[in-house]
């Protein structure tokens, strides 16, 4: 399963500006807070990730993600 913080460094700058557009957050909130899990997000919030990542998130992983579990090789 990919993460937050992989999905993220996959994209190219204008990929990263138009995810937060989609997400309903600001660039730097994101790369500062989410992408390294410093801020848990609201369930709005993972639905918008989900959402703006076509799916290629999962609530699951994003869930382990913020809660900082173990997240198994698929």
């Amino acid at each position: 399963m990919i993460t937050l913080y992989e999905y993220w460094k996959a994209l190219s700058d204008p990929e990263k500006n138009e995810f937060c557009k989609r997400v309903g957050v600001s660039y730097g909130y994101m790369e500062s807070h989410l992408i390294h899990g410093r801020k848990k997000p609201r369930m709005e919030t993972i639905q918008a990730i989900v959402d703006a990542s076509d799916c290629k998130l999962s609530h699951k992983a994003l869930f382990d993600f913020f809660l900082k579990k173990e997240v198994a090789a698929a």
